[in-house]
Protein backbone atom coordinates (compact mmCIF):
# COMPACT_ATOMS: atom_id res chain seq x y z
CA UNK A 1 0.00 0.00 0.00
CA UNK A 2 1.20 3.51 -0.85
CA UNK A 3 0.47 6.18 1.73
CA UNK A 4 0.19 9.94 1.35
CA UNK A 5 0.39 12.00 4.53
CA UNK A 6 -1.59 15.17 3.75
CA UNK A 7 -0.76 17.67 6.45
CA UNK A 8 0.64 21.02 7.61
CA UNK A 9 4.07 19.88 8.80
CA UNK A 10 7.29 21.83 8.46
CA UNK A 11 10.57 20.02 8.95
CA UNK A 12 12.75 20.90 11.95
CA UNK A 13 15.37 22.34 9.57
CA UNK A 14 12.87 25.08 8.76
CA UNK A 15 11.88 26.00 12.32
CA UNK A 16 13.99 29.15 12.34
CA UNK A 17 12.41 30.36 9.08
CA UNK A 18 8.89 29.78 10.38
CA UNK A 19 9.61 31.55 13.67
CA UNK A 20 11.29 34.53 11.99
CA UNK A 21 8.21 35.08 9.78
CA UNK A 22 5.66 34.62 12.58
CA UNK A 23 3.84 37.51 14.23
CA UNK A 24 1.90 35.19 16.57
CA UNK A 25 2.80 32.07 18.57
CA UNK A 26 3.89 29.11 16.43
CA UNK A 27 1.88 25.90 17.01
CA UNK A 28 4.86 23.71 17.87
CA UNK A 29 2.76 20.97 19.51
CA UNK A 30 0.86 20.46 16.26
CA UNK A 31 4.09 20.20 14.30
CA UNK A 32 5.66 17.77 16.77
CA UNK A 33 2.63 15.46 16.54
CA UNK A 34 3.00 15.36 12.75
CA UNK A 35 6.75 14.70 13.04
CA UNK A 36 5.99 11.74 15.29
CA UNK A 37 3.59 10.38 12.69
CA UNK A 38 6.28 10.63 10.00
CA UNK A 39 8.69 8.81 12.33
CA UNK A 40 6.00 6.15 12.76
CA UNK A 41 5.72 5.66 9.00
CA UNK A 42 9.47 5.14 8.83
CA UNK A 43 9.47 2.69 11.76
CA UNK A 44 6.71 0.65 10.07
CA UNK A 45 8.55 0.56 6.75
CA UNK A 46 5.57 2.18 5.01
CA UNK A 47 5.95 3.38 1.43
CA UNK A 48 4.89 6.97 2.10
CA UNK A 49 5.24 10.54 0.93
CA UNK A 50 4.38 13.83 2.62
CA UNK A 51 2.32 16.59 1.01
CA UNK A 52 2.23 19.72 3.16
CA UNK A 53 0.67 23.16 3.19
CA UNK A 54 2.48 24.23 6.37
CA UNK A 55 0.54 25.56 9.33
CA UNK A 56 1.81 29.11 9.40
CA UNK A 57 -0.23 32.09 10.58
CA UNK A 58 -2.29 34.10 8.12
CA UNK A 59 -1.06 37.42 6.71
CA UNK A 60 -1.13 40.17 7.93
CA UNK A 61 -1.91 39.63 11.64
CA UNK A 62 -0.12 36.33 12.33
CA UNK A 63 2.53 36.17 9.61
CA UNK A 64 4.82 38.48 7.65
CA UNK A 65 4.43 36.27 4.56
CA UNK A 66 1.81 37.34 2.05
CA UNK A 67 2.82 34.36 -0.07
CA UNK A 68 4.29 31.06 1.08
CA UNK A 69 6.84 30.01 -1.54
CA UNK A 70 8.28 26.91 0.08
CA UNK A 71 11.51 26.34 1.99
CA UNK A 72 15.13 26.21 0.89
CA UNK A 73 15.70 22.86 2.64
CA UNK A 74 13.26 20.12 1.62
CA UNK A 75 13.66 16.60 3.07
CA UNK A 76 13.32 13.52 0.90
CA UNK A 77 9.68 12.42 0.44
CA UNK A 78 8.38 15.92 1.29
CA UNK A 79 6.48 18.23 -1.08
CA UNK A 80 5.52 21.72 0.06
CA UNK A 81 2.86 23.57 -1.93
CA UNK A 82 2.98 27.31 -2.54
CA UNK A 83 -0.06 29.40 -1.66
CA UNK A 84 -1.42 32.90 -1.13
CA UNK A 85 -1.39 33.44 2.64
CA UNK A 86 -3.78 36.41 2.92
CA UNK A 87 -6.51 35.85 5.52
CA UNK A 88 -9.87 35.17 3.94
CA UNK A 89 -8.37 33.87 0.71
CA UNK A 90 -5.59 31.57 1.87
CA UNK A 91 -7.75 28.46 2.38
CA UNK A 92 -8.98 28.75 -1.21
CA UNK A 93 -5.38 29.07 -2.37
CA UNK A 94 -4.19 26.20 -0.16
CA UNK A 95 -6.93 23.89 -1.47
CA UNK A 96 -6.18 24.76 -5.10
CA UNK A 97 -2.44 24.14 -4.67
CA UNK A 98 -2.99 20.84 -2.87
CA UNK A 99 -5.39 19.56 -5.54
CA UNK A 100 -2.79 20.18 -8.24
CA UNK A 101 -0.08 18.49 -6.21
CA UNK A 102 -2.15 15.45 -5.20
CA UNK A 103 -3.12 14.50 -8.74
CA UNK A 104 0.08 12.52 -9.37
CA UNK A 105 -0.56 10.39 -6.27
CA UNK A 106 -4.15 9.70 -7.34
CA UNK A 107 -2.98 8.52 -10.75
CA UNK A 108 -0.62 5.91 -9.32
CA UNK A 109 -1.52 2.24 -9.68
CA UNK A 110 -2.32 -0.05 -6.77
CA UNK A 111 -3.73 0.29 -3.27
CA UNK A 112 -3.56 3.81 -1.85
CA UNK A 113 -4.34 5.49 1.44
CA UNK A 114 -4.47 9.22 2.21
CA UNK A 115 -4.02 10.07 5.89
CA UNK A 116 -5.34 13.59 6.46
CA UNK A 117 -3.97 15.42 9.50
CA UNK A 118 -6.59 17.59 11.21
CA UNK A 119 -10.09 18.75 10.31
CA UNK A 120 -8.83 21.41 7.90
CA UNK A 121 -11.07 22.06 4.90
CA UNK A 122 -8.30 22.50 2.25
CA UNK A 123 -6.83 19.11 3.22
CA UNK A 124 -10.20 17.38 3.00
CA UNK A 125 -10.99 19.07 -0.31
CA UNK A 126 -7.73 17.80 -1.79
CA UNK A 127 -8.23 14.26 -0.43
CA UNK A 128 -11.81 14.06 -1.75
CA UNK A 129 -10.62 15.40 -5.12
CA UNK A 130 -8.04 12.60 -5.27
CA UNK A 131 -10.77 10.08 -4.47
CA UNK A 132 -12.86 11.46 -7.33
CA UNK A 133 -9.97 10.52 -9.64
CA UNK A 134 -9.66 7.03 -8.16
CA UNK A 135 -12.68 5.85 -6.14
CA UNK A 136 -10.61 3.03 -4.60
CA UNK A 137 -8.46 5.47 -2.62
CA UNK A 138 -9.12 5.25 1.13
CA UNK A 139 -9.12 8.33 3.37
CA UNK A 140 -8.32 8.30 7.10
CA UNK A 141 -8.91 11.56 8.99
CA UNK A 142 -6.90 12.30 12.15
CA UNK A 143 -8.94 14.72 14.31
CA UNK A 144 -7.04 16.34 17.17
CA UNK A 145 -9.23 19.43 17.51
CA UNK A 146 -12.81 20.10 16.54
CA UNK A 147 -12.87 23.12 14.19
CA UNK A 148 -15.34 25.06 16.35
CA UNK A 149 -12.84 24.97 19.23
CA UNK A 150 -9.65 25.76 17.33
CA UNK A 151 -9.83 29.45 18.22
CA UNK A 152 -10.75 30.04 21.86
CA UNK A 153 -9.79 33.73 21.95
CA UNK A 154 -12.41 35.99 23.50
CA UNK A 155 -11.65 38.84 21.07
CA UNK A 156 -12.21 36.94 17.82
CA UNK A 157 -14.38 38.76 15.28
CA UNK A 158 -18.02 38.04 14.41
CA UNK A 159 -16.87 37.60 10.82
CA UNK A 160 -14.62 34.75 11.97
CA UNK A 161 -17.52 33.02 13.77
CA UNK A 162 -19.81 33.31 10.73
CA UNK A 163 -17.09 32.01 8.40
CA UNK A 164 -16.32 29.13 10.78
CA UNK A 165 -19.98 27.99 10.83
CA UNK A 166 -19.97 27.85 7.03
CA UNK A 167 -16.61 26.06 7.08
CA UNK A 168 -17.86 23.39 9.51
CA UNK A 169 -20.94 22.72 7.37
CA UNK A 170 -18.74 22.30 4.29
CA UNK A 171 -16.30 20.13 6.21
CA UNK A 172 -19.01 17.73 7.39
CA UNK A 173 -20.17 17.33 3.79
CA UNK A 174 -16.61 16.42 2.77
CA UNK A 175 -16.40 13.91 5.63
CA UNK A 176 -19.00 11.77 3.87
CA UNK A 177 -16.07 10.55 1.74
CA UNK A 178 -13.81 9.71 4.72
CA UNK A 179 -13.41 5.97 5.37
CA UNK A 180 -11.94 5.90 8.89
CA UNK A 181 -10.98 8.17 11.77
CA UNK A 182 -8.42 8.67 14.52
CA UNK A 183 -9.91 10.70 17.40
CA UNK A 184 -8.32 12.33 20.41
CA UNK A 185 -11.28 11.69 22.76
CA UNK A 186 -14.26 9.34 22.67
CA UNK A 187 -16.67 12.29 22.95
CA UNK A 188 -15.52 13.63 19.56
CA UNK A 189 -17.63 10.94 17.89
CA UNK A 190 -20.77 12.76 19.06
CA UNK A 191 -19.77 15.88 17.12
CA UNK A 192 -18.65 14.31 13.84
CA UNK A 193 -20.59 12.49 11.08
CA UNK A 194 -18.80 9.20 11.71
CA UNK A 195 -21.82 6.88 11.88
CA UNK A 196 -20.72 3.25 11.74
CA UNK A 197 -17.34 3.93 10.11
CA UNK A 198 -14.29 2.44 11.89
CA UNK A 199 -12.32 4.64 14.26
CA UNK A 200 -9.79 4.49 17.07
CA UNK A 201 -9.25 6.84 20.00
CA UNK A 202 -5.69 7.79 20.94
CA UNK A 203 -5.12 10.77 23.22
CA UNK A 204 -1.55 11.30 22.08
CA UNK A 205 1.47 9.86 20.34
CA UNK A 206 4.99 9.10 21.58
CA UNK A 207 8.24 7.84 20.09
CA UNK A 208 10.58 5.13 21.35
CA UNK A 209 13.18 7.75 22.25
CA UNK A 210 10.70 9.49 24.58
CA UNK A 211 10.31 6.26 26.54
CA UNK A 212 14.01 5.80 27.16
CA UNK A 213 14.97 6.13 30.80
CA UNK A 214 16.49 9.53 31.55
CA UNK A 215 18.66 10.54 34.49
CA UNK A 216 18.24 14.13 35.60
CA UNK A 217 20.78 16.03 37.61
CA UNK A 218 19.09 17.65 40.60
CA UNK A 219 19.18 21.45 40.42
CA UNK A 220 19.97 23.71 43.34
CA UNK A 221 16.73 25.65 42.86
CA UNK A 222 13.24 24.15 42.81
CA UNK A 223 11.49 25.05 39.55
CA UNK A 224 7.76 24.75 38.92
CA UNK A 225 7.44 24.73 35.12
CA UNK A 226 4.62 25.43 32.68
CA UNK A 227 5.23 25.34 28.92
CA UNK A 228 2.41 26.33 26.58
CA UNK A 229 -0.03 29.08 25.67
CA UNK A 230 -0.25 31.88 28.23
CA UNK A 231 -4.00 32.30 27.77
CA UNK A 232 -6.46 33.09 30.57
CA UNK A 233 -8.73 30.28 29.34
CA UNK A 234 -5.92 27.84 30.08
CA UNK A 235 -5.70 28.91 33.73
CA UNK A 236 -2.39 30.75 33.57
CA UNK A 237 -3.54 33.63 35.77
CA UNK A 238 -4.59 31.14 38.45
CA UNK A 239 -1.16 29.52 38.28
CA UNK A 240 0.57 32.89 38.75
CA UNK A 241 -1.77 33.74 41.63
CA UNK A 242 -1.06 30.36 43.22
CA UNK A 243 2.49 31.47 43.92
CA UNK A 244 1.24 33.63 46.78
CA UNK A 245 0.73 30.35 48.62
CA UNK A 246 4.01 28.62 47.66
CA UNK A 247 7.09 28.50 49.90
CA UNK A 248 9.78 31.13 49.31
CA UNK A 249 12.59 29.01 47.81
CA UNK A 250 10.58 27.85 44.79
CA UNK A 251 10.56 29.47 41.32
CA UNK A 252 7.85 29.51 38.65
CA UNK A 253 9.16 29.21 35.07
CA UNK A 254 6.77 30.09 32.22
CA UNK A 255 7.61 29.30 28.58
CA UNK A 256 5.09 30.64 26.08
CA UNK A 257 3.02 33.64 25.12
CA UNK A 258 -0.66 34.55 24.95
CA UNK A 259 -3.39 36.94 26.06
CA UNK A 260 -2.14 36.92 29.68
CA UNK A 261 1.30 38.32 28.80
CA UNK A 262 0.68 41.69 30.48
CA UNK A 263 -0.68 40.05 33.61
CA UNK A 264 2.38 37.82 33.77
CA UNK A 265 4.70 40.76 33.15
CA UNK A 266 3.21 42.57 36.14
CA UNK A 267 3.41 39.43 38.30
CA UNK A 268 7.07 38.93 37.31
CA UNK A 269 7.99 41.81 39.63
CA UNK A 270 8.15 38.91 42.07
CA UNK A 271 11.69 37.67 41.37
CA UNK A 272 10.53 34.07 41.81
CA UNK A 273 8.42 34.27 38.62
CA UNK A 274 10.51 33.86 35.46
CA UNK A 275 8.75 34.41 32.11
CA UNK A 276 10.70 33.59 28.93
CA UNK A 277 7.98 34.15 26.33
CA UNK A 278 7.83 31.77 23.39
CA UNK A 279 10.75 29.35 23.17
CA UNK A 280 11.66 26.52 20.81
CA UNK A 281 10.54 22.96 21.66
CA UNK A 282 14.14 22.07 22.59
CA UNK A 283 14.34 24.83 25.21
CA UNK A 284 10.89 23.92 26.54
CA UNK A 285 12.09 20.32 26.99
CA UNK A 286 15.23 21.55 28.78
CA UNK A 287 13.05 23.33 31.32
CA UNK A 288 10.81 20.31 31.69
CA UNK A 289 13.95 18.32 32.53
CA UNK A 290 15.03 20.90 35.12
CA UNK A 291 11.63 21.05 36.78
CA UNK A 292 10.87 19.79 40.25
CA UNK A 293 7.15 19.80 39.42
CA UNK A 294 5.38 20.32 36.08
CA UNK A 295 1.97 21.94 36.04
CA UNK A 296 -0.92 22.36 33.61
CA UNK A 297 -3.50 24.78 35.07
CA UNK A 298 -6.13 24.26 32.36
CA UNK A 299 -9.47 23.96 34.16
CA UNK A 300 -12.36 21.62 33.39
CA UNK A 301 -14.85 24.47 33.13
CA UNK A 302 -15.86 24.64 29.45
CA UNK A 303 -17.53 22.47 26.83
CA UNK A 304 -14.38 22.10 24.71
CA UNK A 305 -12.58 20.06 27.40
CA UNK A 306 -14.66 17.03 26.31
CA UNK A 307 -12.95 17.21 22.94
CA UNK A 308 -9.44 18.07 24.03
CA UNK A 309 -6.40 16.34 25.49
CA UNK A 310 -3.38 18.56 26.23
CA UNK A 311 -0.30 17.00 24.65
CA UNK A 312 1.84 18.66 27.31
CA UNK A 313 0.33 16.31 29.91
CA UNK A 314 1.92 13.37 28.11
CA UNK A 315 5.24 15.19 27.67
CA UNK A 316 5.23 16.04 31.37
CA UNK A 317 4.36 12.52 32.55
CA UNK A 318 7.10 10.93 30.47
CA UNK A 319 9.73 12.84 32.48
CA UNK A 320 8.79 10.90 35.60
CA UNK A 321 8.38 14.18 37.50
CA UNK A 322 5.27 14.99 39.59
CA UNK A 323 2.61 16.48 37.31
CA UNK A 324 -0.08 18.82 38.67
CA UNK A 325 -3.21 19.11 36.51
CA UNK A 326 -6.99 19.10 36.48
CA UNK A 327 -8.89 16.04 35.28
CA UNK A 328 -10.56 17.15 32.04
CA UNK A 329 -13.70 15.51 30.68
CA UNK A 330 -11.80 14.25 27.63
CA UNK A 331 -9.10 12.51 29.68
CA UNK A 332 -9.37 8.76 30.30
CA UNK A 333 -10.17 8.04 33.95
CA UNK A 334 -6.92 6.09 34.19
CA UNK A 335 -4.97 9.37 34.28
CA UNK A 336 -6.04 9.88 37.90
CA UNK A 337 -3.33 7.32 38.71
CA UNK A 338 -0.62 9.41 37.08
CA UNK A 339 -1.25 13.07 37.95
CA UNK A 340 -1.60 15.09 41.15
CA UNK A 341 -5.16 16.22 40.58
CA UNK A 342 -6.17 19.81 41.36
CA UNK A 343 -9.50 19.83 43.16
CA UNK A 344 -12.41 21.62 41.48
CA UNK A 345 -13.84 24.46 43.58
CA UNK A 346 -13.92 28.26 43.66
CA UNK A 347 -10.43 28.62 45.17
CA UNK A 348 -8.39 27.62 42.13
CA UNK A 349 -5.10 29.37 43.04
CA UNK A 350 -5.11 27.83 46.53
CA UNK A 351 -5.94 24.37 45.17
CA UNK A 352 -3.16 24.62 42.56
CA UNK A 353 -0.73 25.65 45.29
CA UNK A 354 -1.85 22.73 47.47
CA UNK A 355 -1.27 20.25 44.63
CA UNK A 356 2.14 21.79 43.84
CA UNK A 357 3.22 21.52 47.47
CA UNK A 358 2.19 17.85 47.50
CA UNK A 359 4.19 17.36 44.29
CA UNK A 360 7.25 18.98 45.84
CA UNK A 361 7.16 16.39 48.61
CA UNK A 362 7.52 13.63 46.00
CA UNK A 363 10.38 15.12 43.99
CA UNK A 364 13.04 12.63 42.84
CA UNK A 365 16.35 13.26 41.13
CA UNK A 366 15.82 10.72 38.36
CA UNK A 367 12.95 9.59 36.15
CA UNK A 368 12.77 5.84 36.60
CA UNK A 369 10.42 3.60 34.67
CA UNK A 370 7.04 4.82 35.92
CA UNK A 371 3.51 3.58 35.56
CA UNK A 372 2.69 6.10 32.85
CA UNK A 373 5.66 5.06 30.72
CA UNK A 374 4.38 1.49 30.82
CA UNK A 375 0.90 2.71 29.80
CA UNK A 376 2.31 4.85 26.95
CA UNK A 377 4.36 1.94 25.62
CA UNK A 378 1.22 -0.17 25.38
CA UNK A 379 -1.08 2.41 23.80
CA UNK A 380 0.66 5.49 22.39
CA UNK A 381 3.78 4.36 20.48
CA UNK A 382 3.74 6.02 17.05
CA UNK A 383 4.58 2.90 15.05
CA UNK A 384 1.72 1.01 16.72
CA UNK A 385 -0.74 3.80 15.96
CA UNK A 386 0.34 3.90 12.29
CA UNK A 387 -0.12 0.14 12.09
CA UNK A 388 -3.62 0.49 13.54
CA UNK A 389 -4.46 3.16 10.95
CA UNK A 390 -3.34 0.82 8.15
CA UNK A 391 -5.53 -1.93 9.59
CA UNK A 392 -8.54 0.38 9.73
Amino acid sequence: MEVLFLCGIFDEFNTETVVSNAKAPVEFSTNIFQQKMVDGFEKCGVDFEVLSAPFIGAFPNASRQMFFNGFEKIPAKYTYVKFNNVWGYRNISRASALKKAIKSFAEKEGEKLIIVYSAHTPFLEAAVYAKSLDKNIKICLVVLDLPQYMNLKTDRSKLYDVAKKYDIKKMHKLMEHVDSYVLLTEQMKEMLPIGDKPYIVREGIVTDSQLERKDYQPTKDKYIVYTGKMDEKFGVKNLVDAFKYIEEDVYLVLCGTGDSDEYIKAAAKDSRIIAFGQVTPDIAREWQDKAAVLVNPRMNNEEYTKYSFPSKNIEYLLTGKPVVAYMLDGMPEEYRKYIDVVEENDNHPKEIAKAINLGLEKVKSSANENAFTIYARKKLINSQIIQEILEL
